[in-house]
């Protein structure tokens, strides 16, 4: 699969998600972005890191398919819609299962919700039934969730963030990729790395960021 072919299918796919919901559009950037960082401290071989950027990117895509007053409830969800709102990940998986070139690429979308003391979602799977890519995917999820704004919550600041993952390891976290996460936040904030204050949008940003090298997967 060539990475042009790749990128023409993520676009669309990321795009239809960005009609239904602007603000996973952006989100799904910024996951990527941080996916793909912490995956490169890992020295991850060219198949899983195409798994990790390529699933992390199209994570949250099976939100496509749930209902609107469920998405955006300006207030906390009911036992039954938390039900709904959990089936994201297999939606997702099965819309991404559709395409033969990006099945590599679910992992990170059927078990971003998971937790290593098997108290995530949807199979309760725990430690090393949970991929490591999905455990990346998860951390980069759950930070830029809690730093940008969103219709139930307001964003946290940065450094809030940064402790909520570290209060998260060993239960939700895989505590080795919290640790990375954690020289991996150090750095961009010196740096002064926007990502960390969450600016930016996909629409503006996909093309000149979306570098992932597909040309030894055929």
């Amino acid at each position: 699969m060539m990475k042009s072919e790749f990128y023409n299918i993520a676009k669309a796919l990321i795009y239809a998600l960005e009609i239904k919901d602007p603000y996973t559009s952006g989100h799904s950037y910024r996951v990527f972005k941080i996916a793909k960082e912490l995956g490169q401290m890992f020295d991850l071989n060219d198949d899983d890191q195409f798994n990790l950027e390529g699933g992390s990117l199209l994570h949250d895509i099976g939100k496509i398919g749930i209902k609107d007053d469920v998405l955006f409830k300006p207030s906390s969800l009911t036992f039954e819609e938390y039900t709904v709102m959990k089936t994201h990940v297999i939606l997702g998986a099965n819309i991404v299962s559709q395409i033969p070139n990006l099945k590599r690429c679910l992992e990170p979308i059927l078990f971003h919700h998971e937790r290593i003391d098997g108290k995530g979602y949807p199979h309760g799977a725990e430690r090393d039934d949970i991929p490591l890519i999905a455990k990346i995917t998860s951390i980069a999820d759950a930070y830029d969730a809690m730093t940008t704004n969103r219709v139930y919550m307001p964003a946290r600041m940065p450094e809030e963030g940064l402790e909520e993952i570290i209060r998260f390891s060993g239960t939700q976290f895989e505590p080795v990729v919290v640790e990375a996460f954690v020289a991996w936040w150090q750095k961009k904030y010196k740096e002064k790395d926007p990502i960390l204050n969450a600016d930016h949008t996909l629409s503006a940003k996909l093309e000149e960021s979306l570098l992932i090298d597909t040309s030894k997967l055929h």
